[in-house]
């Protein structure tokens, strides 16, 4: 109901309300352009914040190994060309670790870190293998297909048993540097090993007291499956010093422990009064053999060049004395030059000894199938293996040198003679097989052996 306008108070009441009124309205229309503003500068500063904030994630976590882009780090999408800042070839990115990477987006760097982690563990494939008994394969060679990005290091978990034939099974243990580690079980096949070592090389020897011995001198083992098979020697029953024959036992093991026991008799005299030490053969030699070689030749050619000078300057005299020792047997040769095989051998041992030529003293076995007469040579080693060499002459040659023979060639003229060159084809270590005498021209007027340029 309208007021009266008669009515001074319903006028001024009603003037009241309507100021009240328009206050209202001022004050909510003051507060709409606040909350206009607020929303205004909250709309500017996202767009502004949305220009210039940093388009990158704060931190990448990978798995190492895999691909790595600067688009790998975008929060989203941009059109932006995008390159890394950061060289990743100077970084090691095939370990766990954490990195601080720089992007280029347009014309900015930005920073984030890369965090590399290896959680997978490293993988192969079994090789199914078989090796001797008594040898453990390397762990390695049990694996294939090796799948890991870093290092890895690979033993075995549970070695196999070789210690006996048949199949076994291994267990290899690949870990890497993260410590994931993964087992791969192996088959194995053992081959039995029932064959015990041989032993080469032995034979009785003499010695006069006092003299150095050397037990495993020109000993050989051999085994059909363990490359090293173990040799002891028990000498304790030896005195060196007194004279007498005494028994070694020579052992050789193999890695599954097949043995071979031998015994051989070395026999302790006293020196005779007319022994001759070596060096003083030795020293017979060396001028000799400072006139017929020079630094530059081949074994091959000192050999040769040895030969020749004991064929033609020592002659056969069937004369010498054994029991004063090789060295006397040379000096005899050096000085009276001549002498029979012994004197020969003898001679030509010095000459080796004085070159450095390794040699081996052969003596002849005599048995009813042989000629009765003892027989010396020499085994020499040309770098290829051992091959016989003998200067001594036999009546009626022409064709053969006997230099550098092989034992075929060696037993193959024996055979034809009386079995001259009978020997105990187990005390000596293996000969070379393969043949030289294509190399070489004998000269039966001359007694001389020429070396081919081919060789």
């Amino acid at each position: 109901m309208e007021p009266s306008r008669d009515n001074p108070r319903a006028r001024a009441n009603a003037r009241k309300r309507a100021a009240q009124r328009r206050r209202r309205r001022q004050q909510a229309m003051l507060r709409m352009c606040i909350l206009l503003a607020i929303v205004l500068v909250v709309l500017v500063g996202s767009i502004i914040l949305l220009l210039t904030a940093n388009p990158l994630v704060s931190s990448l976590t990978v798995e190492v190994g895999s691909p790595i882009t600067p688009q790998s780090f975008l929060k989203k999408g941009t059109d932006k060309e995008l390159s890394f800042a950061t060289s990743l070839s100077e970084l090691n990115l095939t370990v766990p670790g954490e990195h601080e990477i720089k992007i280029r987006v347009g014309d900015k760097e930005y920073a984030t870190t890369l965090v590399i982690v290896d959680t997978v563990a490293p993988k192969a494939e079994a090789k199914d293998t078989a090796t001797k008994a008594g040898v453990v394969p390397a762990p390695e060679s049990l694996l294939t297909n090796i799948r890991e990005v870093g290092t890895v290091s690979i033993s075995y978990q549970k070695e196999p048993d070789v210690s006996t034939g048949g199949e076994t099974i291994a267990q290899v243990l690949l870990k890497d540097a993260a410590g994931n580690s993964t087992v791969v079980e192996v088959k194995v096949l053992v081959i039995a090993d029932e064959i015990a070592p041989v032993i080469k090389g032995l034979k009785d020897r003499v010695y006069f007291v006092g003299d150095p011995i050397a037990y495993k001198e020109n000993v050989v083992v051999t085994d059909d499956q363990t490359d090293y098979p173990v040799l002891s020697v028990d000498n304790s029953a030896v005195r060196p010093q007194t004279p007498g024959t005494y028994p070694v036992i020579y052992t050789a093991t193999d890695a599954v422990g097949n043995k071979t026991e031998v015994t051989v008799y070395f026999t302790i005299k006293e020196r005779p009064s007319g022994y001759v030490e070596p060096e003083v053969a030795l020293d017979y030699a060396k001028p000799i053999l400072d006139k017929i070689t020079d630094e530059n030749m081949t074994k091959a050619e000192v050999i040769v060049a040895i030969y020749n000078w004991v064929k033609t300057n020592i002659r056969w005299d069937n004369f010498s004395n054994k029991d004063n020792g090789w060295a006397a047997g040379a000096c005899y040769g050096f000085t009276q030059k001549k002498g029979d095989c012994f004197t020969y051998f003898a001679t030509t041992k010095a000459l080796l000894e004085a070159a450095g030529i390794p040699n081996i003293d052969v003596t002849k076995v005599v048995t009813p199938e042989t000629s009765a007469s003892s027989h010396y040579w020499s085994l020499v080693d040309i770098g290829d293996g051992w091959y016989h060499m003998d200067c001594t002459p036999r009546a009626g040659n022409l064709t053969e040198s006997f230099l550098l023979y092989t034992d075929e060639e060696m037993l193959s003229y024996s055979g034809k003679n009386k079995n001259c060159f009978n020997f105990d084809l187990d005390a000596y270590p293996d000969r070379a097989t393969d043949s030289v005498q294509d190399h070489l021209t004998y000269s039966a007027s001359t007694l001389k052996v020429t070396l081919k340029e081919s060789w």
